[in-house]
């Protein structure tokens, strides 16, 4: 779940998401295909698209220029972030833990170097 604090009409106005739906995972691949918002820096465009599906995801709370307005520039940033990673499906709840690929072994699998060796 994403919480979101936004300044509107000078109130503080306190918004949640239950979850990111199938529709809102599909529209954010389709912007995902043109830059990585992660890693690049998104054009204003780009940038207005994610935050049109921020607005769309939280069911339209606020508009996309009340969020633009309604964060700080580090607030903003980060809540871009916390979309991003949840829309990825990521939880944020520290429960993420990777799934092993096949074939690779686990820290708690691993064969101790022999320390005989040492020894002599």
């Amino acid at each position: 779940m994403m919480e979101l604090v936004l300044r509107i009409n000078g109130e503080e106005k306190t918004m949640n998401s239950p979850f990111i739906s199938g529709m809102t995972y599909k529209k954010y691949l389709a912007l995902k295909d043109k830059v990585d918002y992660l890693k690049e820096n998104p054009t204003i465009k780009q940038l207005d698209q994610l935050i049109q599906l921020i607005v769309e995801a939280f069911d339209k709370q606020f508009t996309v220029d009340e969020f633009y307005a309604g964060l700080s520039s580090y607030a903003f940033r980060e809540k871009i972030t916390e979309f991003v990673l949840i829309a990825e499906g990521f939880p944020l709840d520290g429960s993420f833990e990777p799934e092993e690929e096949e074939g690779q072994e686990s820290e708690s699998d691993a064969t101790p170097s022999n320390t005989d060796a040492a020894d002599g």
